[in-house]
């Protein structure tokens, strides 16, 4: 009996916590609409920011952090948090159009791969659908292929069983390839950084004292490579060179994911 009311008041406390965090991160996303609304966009960005440390992620907080940050000057935090936008929602144009204005304004001639358009519409969902999206389709493709495959064992002598074996198989396929957009996904953007800092100097080694070996400005997008204490190592693909690496501070860039 003990332990049941134990259990129960910790439950109760876990939901109370989460339901607190849930109206601060919202009651400050409110307030960040209503800075920007009144072109308070160094308030804005403290309060998106607040928001999204009481455990807001969602599509519009990161857009709309990205459009303060581009009205204070933050041209790396606000390609950064497009680039986070984007990946919960790639069908958002104007998020698409902003990011796209921002990086026009970058310094650094960074080369871009493209995807050919043949890869892209082979792979449409992929492209099409965001982070979020991904996931949550490969849940509901697992659960639901686990549910037929046991009515199938329950049934599997009759035609509704081997109806719901076909279908269980082919929800657990369905669940493979989502599962697999997702980690792809969620693996790319978690490798890809935004430097942030103005002018930011690499080095040969994760410390000051080593060599610098070329320079990089706000909003140069790079791939992360590795991170030793409070240094990252970059690499970066600029369009008259090859790909070149280095390290600098984790101050200075802020990864996608």
């Amino acid at each position: 009996m003990k332990t049941r009311i134990i259990l129960s008041l910790m439950i109760a406390a876990f939901s109370c916590s989460a339901w607190a965090l849930n109206f601060e991160a919202a009651r400050n996303f409110v307030q960040g609409n209503a800075s920007y609304t009144n072109r308070n966009y160094q308030e804005a960005v403290e309060f998106y920011t607040k928001a999204q440390s009481a455990g807001l992620s969602s599509q519009e907080l990161f857009y709309d952090l990205g459009n303060a940050h581009y009205r204070c000057g933050n041209l790396g935090c606000a390609i950064a948090n497009y680039r986070r936008a984007e990946l919960l929602d790639p069908r958002d144009a104007d998020c698409t159009a902003n990011l796209l204005r921002a990086q026009s304004q970058t310094e650094d001639s960074i080369a871009k791969k493209e995807v050919p358009d043949a890869l892209r519409s082979f792979f449409f969902l992929y492209f099409y659908l965001g982070l979020y999206e991904q996931a949550k389709l490969a849940a509901v493709f697992w659960a639901a292929g686990w549910i037929f495959l046991s009515l199938f064992i329950l049934k599997r002598a009759s035609l509704f069983g081997r109806v719901c074996k076909k279908l269980g198989v082919t929800f657990l396929v369905l669940f493979l390839l989502f599962f697999a957009f997702t980690a792809c996904k969620y693996y790319i953007a978690s490798h890809e950084g935004v430097v942030t800092s103005d002018t930011v100097r690499i080095h040969a080694g994760p410390d000051a004292s080593y060599t610098e070996i070329f320079i990089l400005h706000s909003g140069a997008e790079v791939k992360i490579k590795d991170r030793e204490g409070g240094w990252t190592k970059i690499s970066v693909s600029q369009s008259d060179e090859q790909d070149r690496s280095g390290w600098l501070e984790n101050d200075q860039i802020q990864s996608v994911l």
